[in-house]
Protein backbone atom coordinates (compact mmCIF):
# COMPACT_ATOMS: atom_id res chain seq x y z
CA UNK A 1 0.00 0.00 0.00
CA UNK A 2 1.41 3.43 -1.02
CA UNK A 3 1.58 6.43 1.29
CA UNK A 4 -1.39 8.04 -0.42
CA UNK A 5 -3.39 4.80 -0.24
CA UNK A 6 -2.85 4.93 3.52
CA UNK A 7 -3.86 8.59 3.67
CA UNK A 8 -6.99 7.95 1.63
CA UNK A 9 -7.89 5.07 3.90
CA UNK A 10 -7.26 7.02 7.13
CA UNK A 11 -9.29 10.01 5.93
CA UNK A 12 -12.02 7.92 4.29
CA UNK A 13 -11.31 9.52 0.91
CA UNK A 14 -13.52 7.92 -1.71
CA UNK A 15 -12.98 10.23 -4.68
CA UNK A 16 -10.00 12.13 -6.09
CA UNK A 17 -10.15 15.36 -8.05
CA UNK A 18 -7.40 16.44 -10.43
CA UNK A 19 -7.70 20.23 -10.67
CA UNK A 20 -6.02 22.35 -13.33
CA UNK A 21 -6.23 25.87 -14.78
CA UNK A 22 -6.94 26.92 -18.36
CA UNK A 23 -5.21 29.77 -20.18
CA UNK A 24 -8.09 32.05 -19.20
CA UNK A 25 -7.96 31.19 -15.49
CA UNK A 26 -10.88 28.74 -15.30
CA UNK A 27 -10.36 26.11 -12.61
CA UNK A 28 -11.33 22.72 -14.06
CA UNK A 29 -11.52 19.25 -12.57
CA UNK A 30 -11.51 15.56 -13.43
CA UNK A 31 -12.75 13.16 -10.76
CA UNK A 32 -12.32 9.41 -10.23
CA UNK A 33 -12.79 6.81 -7.46
CA UNK A 34 -9.92 6.70 -5.01
CA UNK A 35 -9.62 2.93 -5.35
CA UNK A 36 -8.07 3.33 -8.82
CA UNK A 37 -5.45 5.83 -7.64
CA UNK A 38 -2.52 3.59 -8.60
CA UNK A 39 -3.63 3.53 -12.25
CA UNK A 40 -3.99 7.34 -12.48
CA UNK A 41 -1.35 8.68 -10.07
CA UNK A 42 0.96 9.52 -12.98
CA UNK A 43 -1.73 11.53 -14.74
CA UNK A 44 -4.68 11.20 -17.08
CA UNK A 45 -5.50 12.44 -20.57
CA UNK A 46 -7.82 15.35 -21.40
CA UNK A 47 -9.04 17.06 -24.56
CA UNK A 48 -7.02 20.25 -24.48
CA UNK A 49 -8.70 21.80 -27.52
CA UNK A 50 -12.13 21.75 -25.85
CA UNK A 51 -10.62 23.79 -23.01
CA UNK A 52 -8.84 26.35 -25.19
CA UNK A 53 -5.41 24.98 -24.28
CA UNK A 54 -4.56 23.53 -27.71
CA UNK A 55 -5.54 23.79 -31.33
CA UNK A 56 -8.02 21.13 -32.48
CA UNK A 57 -5.42 19.27 -34.56
CA UNK A 58 -3.42 18.73 -31.36
CA UNK A 59 -6.16 17.95 -28.88
CA UNK A 60 -4.61 15.40 -26.52
CA UNK A 61 -2.66 16.34 -23.42
CA UNK A 62 -2.05 14.89 -19.97
CA UNK A 63 -2.70 16.43 -16.56
CA UNK A 64 -0.15 15.29 -13.99
CA UNK A 65 -0.76 15.81 -10.25
CA UNK A 66 1.66 17.77 -8.09
CA UNK A 67 1.71 15.50 -5.05
CA UNK A 68 2.59 18.42 -2.77
CA UNK A 69 -0.84 19.97 -3.39
CA UNK A 70 -2.98 17.24 -1.84
CA UNK A 71 -5.75 18.37 0.48
CA UNK A 72 -9.27 17.35 1.42
CA UNK A 73 -12.20 19.47 0.26
CA UNK A 74 -13.87 20.73 3.47
CA UNK A 75 -17.31 20.94 1.82
CA UNK A 76 -16.91 17.35 0.47
CA UNK A 77 -14.82 15.54 3.12
CA UNK A 78 -14.77 12.28 1.15
CA UNK A 79 -13.03 14.02 -1.75
CA UNK A 80 -9.28 14.67 -1.95
CA UNK A 81 -7.72 16.91 -4.55
CA UNK A 82 -4.42 17.48 -6.34
CA UNK A 83 -3.51 20.50 -8.48
CA UNK A 84 -2.05 19.43 -11.81
CA UNK A 85 0.41 20.55 -14.46
CA UNK A 86 -0.19 20.05 -18.19
CA UNK A 87 2.09 17.76 -20.20
CA UNK A 88 2.39 16.49 -23.75
CA UNK A 89 1.76 12.85 -24.56
CA UNK A 90 5.55 12.47 -24.57
CA UNK A 91 5.87 13.60 -20.97
CA UNK A 92 7.15 17.13 -21.55
CA UNK A 93 5.68 20.25 -19.90
CA UNK A 94 3.17 21.80 -22.30
CA UNK A 95 4.07 25.40 -23.29
CA UNK A 96 0.52 26.72 -22.80
CA UNK A 97 0.24 25.39 -19.23
CA UNK A 98 -0.28 28.48 -17.00
CA UNK A 99 1.25 26.79 -13.97
CA UNK A 100 4.19 25.68 -16.09
CA UNK A 101 4.72 29.24 -17.33
CA UNK A 102 4.95 30.47 -13.73
CA UNK A 103 7.32 27.61 -12.82
CA UNK A 104 9.55 28.57 -15.75
CA UNK A 105 9.64 32.23 -14.59
CA UNK A 106 10.48 31.16 -11.05
CA UNK A 107 13.28 28.92 -12.34
CA UNK A 108 14.71 31.89 -14.22
CA UNK A 109 14.65 33.96 -11.02
CA UNK A 110 16.29 31.07 -9.12
CA UNK A 111 19.08 30.90 -11.72
CA UNK A 112 19.79 34.57 -10.97
CA UNK A 113 19.93 33.85 -7.24
CA UNK A 114 16.43 35.05 -6.36
CA UNK A 115 13.51 33.45 -4.57
CA UNK A 116 10.13 34.98 -5.45
CA UNK A 117 7.56 35.62 -2.71
CA UNK A 118 4.06 37.03 -2.98
CA UNK A 119 1.22 38.02 -0.67
CA UNK A 120 -2.11 38.49 -2.49
CA UNK A 121 -5.18 40.42 -1.36
CA UNK A 122 -8.36 38.95 -2.82
CA UNK A 123 -11.59 40.98 -3.09
CA UNK A 124 -15.08 39.95 -4.22
CA UNK A 125 -18.78 40.69 -3.76
CA UNK A 126 -21.49 38.54 -2.23
CA UNK A 127 -24.59 39.24 -4.31
CA UNK A 128 -28.12 37.87 -4.53
CA UNK A 129 -29.49 35.83 -7.41
CA UNK A 130 -31.03 39.10 -8.60
CA UNK A 131 -27.48 40.48 -8.90
CA UNK A 132 -27.84 42.93 -6.00
CA UNK A 133 -25.41 43.45 -3.08
CA UNK A 134 -26.32 41.40 -0.01
CA UNK A 135 -25.83 44.20 2.53
CA UNK A 136 -25.24 47.94 2.94
CA UNK A 137 -21.94 47.58 4.79
CA UNK A 138 -18.79 49.53 4.08
CA UNK A 139 -15.08 49.39 4.97
CA UNK A 140 -14.33 47.17 8.00
CA UNK A 141 -17.93 47.33 9.28
CA UNK A 142 -19.22 45.03 12.00
CA UNK A 143 -22.66 43.61 12.67
CA UNK A 144 -25.38 44.50 11.86
CA UNK A 145 -24.01 46.07 8.66
CA UNK A 146 -21.56 43.19 7.99
CA UNK A 147 -24.31 40.58 7.65
CA UNK A 148 -22.22 37.77 6.22
CA UNK A 149 -19.22 37.76 8.53
CA UNK A 150 -20.00 34.18 9.59
CA UNK A 151 -19.93 33.05 5.97
CA UNK A 152 -16.60 34.85 5.50
CA UNK A 153 -15.28 33.07 8.60
CA UNK A 154 -16.53 29.72 7.29
CA UNK A 155 -14.65 30.33 4.04
CA UNK A 156 -11.56 31.28 6.01
CA UNK A 157 -11.84 28.13 8.14
CA UNK A 158 -12.06 26.07 4.97
CA UNK A 159 -8.97 27.52 3.34
CA UNK A 160 -6.98 27.32 6.58
CA UNK A 161 -8.01 23.66 6.82
CA UNK A 162 -6.56 23.21 3.33
CA UNK A 163 -3.19 24.50 4.50
CA UNK A 164 -3.42 28.14 3.39
CA UNK A 165 -2.17 30.83 5.77
CA UNK A 166 -4.51 33.80 6.19
CA UNK A 167 -3.51 37.20 7.57
CA UNK A 168 -6.63 39.43 7.63
CA UNK A 169 -10.32 39.13 6.73
CA UNK A 170 -12.84 41.98 6.66
CA UNK A 171 -15.72 43.73 4.91
CA UNK A 172 -14.49 45.97 2.10
CA UNK A 173 -15.71 49.40 0.89
CA UNK A 174 -18.57 48.23 -1.30
CA UNK A 175 -21.91 46.85 -0.04
CA UNK A 176 -21.50 43.08 0.22
CA UNK A 177 -17.81 43.36 -0.70
CA UNK A 178 -15.29 41.13 1.10
CA UNK A 179 -11.52 40.77 1.37
CA UNK A 180 -9.07 38.08 2.45
CA UNK A 181 -5.37 38.89 2.75
CA UNK A 182 -2.89 36.02 2.76
CA UNK A 183 0.44 35.56 4.52
CA UNK A 184 3.60 35.64 2.41
CA UNK A 185 4.60 32.43 0.65
CA UNK A 186 6.50 31.26 -2.40
CA UNK A 187 4.81 32.43 -5.58
CA UNK A 188 3.80 29.02 -6.96
CA UNK A 189 2.06 27.93 -3.75
CA UNK A 190 0.42 31.32 -3.54
CA UNK A 191 -1.02 31.05 -7.05
CA UNK A 192 -2.40 27.62 -6.11
CA UNK A 193 -3.83 29.24 -2.97
CA UNK A 194 -5.69 31.87 -4.97
CA UNK A 195 -7.29 29.27 -7.23
CA UNK A 196 -8.26 27.18 -4.21
CA UNK A 197 -9.62 30.18 -2.33
CA UNK A 198 -11.68 31.45 -5.26
CA UNK A 199 -13.24 28.00 -5.60
CA UNK A 200 -13.98 27.90 -1.85
CA UNK A 201 -15.62 31.34 -1.94
CA UNK A 202 -17.84 30.31 -4.85
CA UNK A 203 -18.82 26.97 -3.32
CA UNK A 204 -19.71 28.35 0.12
CA UNK A 205 -21.71 31.21 -1.39
CA UNK A 206 -23.60 28.71 -3.56
CA UNK A 207 -24.44 26.56 -0.53
CA UNK A 208 -25.78 29.70 1.18
CA UNK A 209 -28.04 30.66 -1.71
CA UNK A 210 -25.78 33.53 -2.83
CA UNK A 211 -23.47 34.30 -5.71
CA UNK A 212 -19.89 35.33 -5.11
CA UNK A 213 -18.42 37.30 -7.99
CA UNK A 214 -14.85 38.37 -8.71
CA UNK A 215 -16.11 40.62 -11.52
CA UNK A 216 -13.78 43.65 -11.31
CA UNK A 217 -16.56 46.27 -11.46
CA UNK A 218 -20.00 44.73 -10.92
CA UNK A 219 -21.60 48.03 -9.87
CA UNK A 220 -20.68 51.39 -11.47
CA UNK A 221 -21.45 53.33 -8.31
CA UNK A 222 -19.44 51.15 -5.89
CA UNK A 223 -15.78 50.21 -5.45
CA UNK A 224 -14.36 47.63 -7.82
CA UNK A 225 -12.73 44.39 -6.69
CA UNK A 226 -8.99 44.01 -7.12
CA UNK A 227 -6.40 41.31 -6.74
CA UNK A 228 -3.46 43.19 -5.26
CA UNK A 229 -0.19 41.26 -5.43
CA UNK A 230 2.55 42.10 -2.92
CA UNK A 231 5.97 40.91 -4.10
CA UNK A 232 9.57 40.72 -3.00
CA UNK A 233 12.74 38.82 -3.86
CA UNK A 234 15.13 37.04 -1.52
CA UNK A 235 18.76 36.07 -1.98
CA UNK A 236 20.19 33.61 0.56
CA UNK A 237 17.25 34.36 2.83
CA UNK A 238 17.70 38.14 2.68
CA UNK A 239 15.16 40.52 1.18
CA UNK A 240 16.98 42.24 -1.70
CA UNK A 241 14.40 45.04 -1.88
CA UNK A 242 16.08 46.68 1.11
CA UNK A 243 19.74 47.73 1.32
CA UNK A 244 22.29 47.65 4.14
CA UNK A 245 21.17 51.07 5.37
CA UNK A 246 17.58 49.78 5.69
CA UNK A 247 16.53 51.93 2.76
CA UNK A 248 14.82 50.96 -0.49
CA UNK A 249 17.39 49.20 -2.66
CA UNK A 250 18.21 49.93 -6.28
CA UNK A 251 17.05 46.38 -6.98
CA UNK A 252 13.55 47.29 -5.81
CA UNK A 253 13.57 50.43 -7.95
CA UNK A 254 14.79 48.56 -11.03
CA UNK A 255 12.08 45.94 -10.44
CA UNK A 256 9.46 48.71 -10.39
CA UNK A 257 11.06 50.25 -13.48
CA UNK A 258 10.69 46.98 -15.38
CA UNK A 259 7.00 46.71 -14.54
CA UNK A 260 6.46 50.33 -15.54
CA UNK A 261 8.25 49.86 -18.85
CA UNK A 262 6.06 46.91 -19.85
CA UNK A 263 2.83 48.05 -18.20
CA UNK A 264 0.72 48.47 -21.34
CA UNK A 265 1.47 44.98 -22.66
CA UNK A 266 1.25 43.14 -19.35
CA UNK A 267 -2.10 44.77 -18.57
CA UNK A 268 -3.62 42.39 -21.13
CA UNK A 269 -2.78 39.61 -18.65
CA UNK A 270 -3.34 41.45 -15.35
CA UNK A 271 -6.59 43.11 -16.54
CA UNK A 272 -7.84 40.64 -19.14
CA UNK A 273 -11.58 41.48 -19.28
CA UNK A 274 -13.48 44.39 -20.79
CA UNK A 275 -14.94 44.93 -17.33
CA UNK A 276 -11.44 45.32 -15.84
CA UNK A 277 -11.16 48.81 -17.31
CA UNK A 278 -14.40 50.00 -15.70
CA UNK A 279 -12.61 49.59 -12.37
CA UNK A 280 -9.52 51.59 -13.39
CA UNK A 281 -11.15 55.02 -13.09
CA UNK A 282 -10.23 58.00 -10.86
CA UNK A 283 -11.43 58.33 -7.24
CA UNK A 284 -12.61 54.71 -6.86
CA UNK A 285 -9.76 53.06 -4.92
CA UNK A 286 -8.03 51.83 -8.09
CA UNK A 287 -4.94 53.19 -9.88
CA UNK A 288 -5.28 55.03 -13.17
CA UNK A 289 -1.69 56.15 -13.75
CA UNK A 290 1.68 54.40 -14.11
CA UNK A 291 3.06 55.71 -10.82
CA UNK A 292 4.68 54.57 -7.59
CA UNK A 293 5.29 55.81 -4.07
CA UNK A 294 5.87 54.82 -0.47
CA UNK A 295 2.57 54.39 1.36
CA UNK A 296 0.63 55.84 -1.58
CA UNK A 297 -2.62 53.96 -2.19
CA UNK A 298 -3.45 56.03 -5.27
CA UNK A 299 -0.32 54.80 -7.06
CA UNK A 300 -0.09 51.80 -9.35
CA UNK A 301 2.80 50.41 -7.30
CA UNK A 302 2.83 51.07 -3.58
CA UNK A 303 5.74 50.40 -1.26
CA UNK A 304 4.03 49.92 2.12
CA UNK A 305 5.29 52.50 4.56
CA UNK A 306 4.41 50.74 7.81
CA UNK A 307 6.69 47.69 7.54
CA UNK A 308 10.48 47.46 7.83
CA UNK A 309 10.76 44.63 5.31
CA UNK A 310 10.45 46.28 1.89
CA UNK A 311 8.11 44.91 -0.75
CA UNK A 312 5.96 46.28 -3.54
CA UNK A 313 2.21 46.06 -3.96
CA UNK A 314 0.87 45.96 -7.51
CA UNK A 315 -2.60 47.47 -7.19
CA UNK A 316 -4.11 47.45 -10.68
CA UNK A 317 -4.68 43.70 -11.09
CA UNK A 318 -8.05 42.04 -10.64
CA UNK A 319 -9.25 38.51 -10.10
CA UNK A 320 -10.45 38.03 -13.67
CA UNK A 321 -6.75 37.40 -14.36
CA UNK A 322 -5.17 33.98 -14.53
CA UNK A 323 -3.14 34.21 -11.31
CA UNK A 324 -0.34 31.99 -12.64
CA UNK A 325 0.13 34.16 -15.72
CA UNK A 326 -0.24 37.41 -13.76
CA UNK A 327 2.31 36.37 -11.17
CA UNK A 328 4.71 35.19 -13.87
CA UNK A 329 4.55 38.32 -16.00
CA UNK A 330 5.08 40.65 -13.03
CA UNK A 331 8.19 38.68 -12.13
CA UNK A 332 9.48 38.61 -15.71
CA UNK A 333 8.95 42.37 -16.11
CA UNK A 334 10.65 43.03 -12.79
CA UNK A 335 13.62 40.84 -13.69
CA UNK A 336 13.94 42.68 -16.99
CA UNK A 337 14.11 45.91 -15.01
CA UNK A 338 16.85 44.51 -12.76
CA UNK A 339 18.83 43.10 -15.70
CA UNK A 340 18.72 46.34 -17.70
CA UNK A 341 18.80 48.70 -14.68
CA UNK A 342 15.59 50.45 -15.67
CA UNK A 343 14.89 53.34 -13.32
CA UNK A 344 11.23 54.04 -12.49
CA UNK A 345 9.67 57.46 -12.83
CA UNK A 346 9.66 59.94 -9.95
CA UNK A 347 7.95 58.59 -6.81
CA UNK A 348 5.16 60.59 -5.24
CA UNK A 349 3.32 60.81 -1.94
CA UNK A 350 0.54 62.88 -3.49
CA UNK A 351 -2.84 61.71 -4.75
CA UNK A 352 -1.93 60.90 -8.34
CA UNK A 353 -5.52 61.44 -9.52
CA UNK A 354 -5.44 65.02 -8.23
CA UNK A 355 -2.20 66.04 -9.96
CA UNK A 356 -2.48 68.24 -13.01
CA UNK A 357 -1.59 66.91 -16.45
CA UNK A 358 1.47 69.16 -16.38
CA UNK A 359 2.62 67.77 -13.02
CA UNK A 360 2.19 64.19 -14.18
CA UNK A 361 4.06 64.93 -17.40
CA UNK A 362 6.94 66.49 -15.48
CA UNK A 363 7.14 63.39 -13.24
CA UNK A 364 6.99 60.97 -16.19
CA UNK A 365 3.62 59.57 -15.12
CA UNK A 366 1.48 58.26 -17.97
CA UNK A 367 -2.02 56.85 -18.00
CA UNK A 368 -2.63 53.10 -17.88
CA UNK A 369 -4.39 51.46 -20.83
CA UNK A 370 -8.02 52.53 -20.89
CA UNK A 371 -9.46 49.44 -22.56
CA UNK A 372 -8.75 45.79 -23.28
CA UNK A 373 -8.31 46.77 -26.92
CA UNK A 374 -5.50 49.18 -25.95
CA UNK A 375 -3.66 46.64 -23.84
CA UNK A 376 -3.99 43.88 -26.46
CA UNK A 377 -2.49 46.21 -29.05
CA UNK A 378 0.61 46.60 -26.86
CA UNK A 379 0.55 42.86 -26.01
CA UNK A 380 0.90 41.96 -29.72
CA UNK A 381 4.02 44.13 -30.14
CA UNK A 382 5.84 43.26 -26.91
CA UNK A 383 9.12 41.34 -27.12
CA UNK A 384 8.78 40.46 -23.42
CA UNK A 385 5.38 38.88 -24.04
CA UNK A 386 6.79 36.83 -26.95
CA UNK A 387 9.73 35.69 -24.84
CA UNK A 388 7.65 34.68 -21.81
CA UNK A 389 4.59 33.09 -23.42
CA UNK A 390 5.71 31.81 -26.82
CA UNK A 391 3.97 31.66 -30.19
CA UNK A 392 1.38 28.96 -29.47
CA UNK A 393 0.12 30.63 -26.28
CA UNK A 394 -0.07 34.07 -27.93
CA UNK A 395 -1.93 32.66 -30.95
CA UNK A 396 -4.59 31.07 -28.74
CA UNK A 397 -4.83 34.05 -26.37
CA UNK A 398 -5.29 36.59 -29.16
CA UNK A 399 -7.78 34.40 -31.00
CA UNK A 400 -10.09 34.19 -28.00
CA UNK A 401 -9.60 37.77 -26.85
CA UNK A 402 -10.24 39.16 -30.34
CA UNK A 403 -13.49 37.18 -30.49
CA UNK A 404 -14.34 38.44 -26.99
CA UNK A 405 -13.87 42.06 -28.06
CA UNK A 406 -16.04 41.53 -31.14
CA UNK A 407 -18.84 40.11 -29.01
CA UNK A 408 -18.53 43.01 -26.59
CA UNK A 409 -18.73 45.60 -29.38
CA UNK A 410 -21.85 43.90 -30.75
CA UNK A 411 -23.45 44.02 -27.30
CA UNK A 412 -22.44 47.66 -26.92
CA UNK A 413 -24.16 48.60 -30.19
CA UNK A 414 -27.46 47.38 -28.75
CA UNK A 415 -26.83 48.95 -25.33
CA UNK A 416 -26.48 45.56 -23.64
CA UNK A 417 -22.78 45.56 -22.76
CA UNK A 418 -23.51 45.30 -19.01
CA UNK A 419 -25.67 42.21 -19.54
CA UNK A 420 -22.97 40.72 -21.79
CA UNK A 421 -20.27 41.30 -19.15
CA UNK A 422 -22.38 39.68 -16.44
CA UNK A 423 -22.94 36.64 -18.65
CA UNK A 424 -19.28 36.45 -19.68
CA UNK A 425 -17.45 37.25 -16.46
CA UNK A 426 -19.80 36.85 -13.47
CA UNK A 427 -18.16 33.58 -12.42
CA UNK A 428 -14.60 34.46 -13.46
Amino acid sequence: MSNFDKIFDEKNIQYIQFQFTTIFGDFKTVEFPANIWDSLKDGTGIDGSSLGLLTTEQSDMIIVPDLNTFSVLPWSPKVGRFICDLYTNHGKPYPTCPRGILKKAISKANSLGYEYYTRPELEWYFITNNLEPVDAGTYMDTLPQDKYQELRRRITDDIIEMGIRVKIIHHEFGPGQQEIEFDSSNALSQADNIQTSKLTVKVRAFYNGLISTFLPKPFPEFAGSGLHIHQYLKNNGNNVFIDKENDLSDTLKFYIGGIQKHIKAISAILNPSTNSYRRLVPHHEAPVYNSWGVGNRTALIRVPGYEKSARIEYRAGDASMNIYLGTAILLEAGLDGIKNKIWPNEPTLMNVDMLSDEERKRMGIQKLPESLEDSLSAFKKSTLIKKVFGKEFIKIYLKFKTKELQEYMEAKKSGKEKEWEYKKYLFC
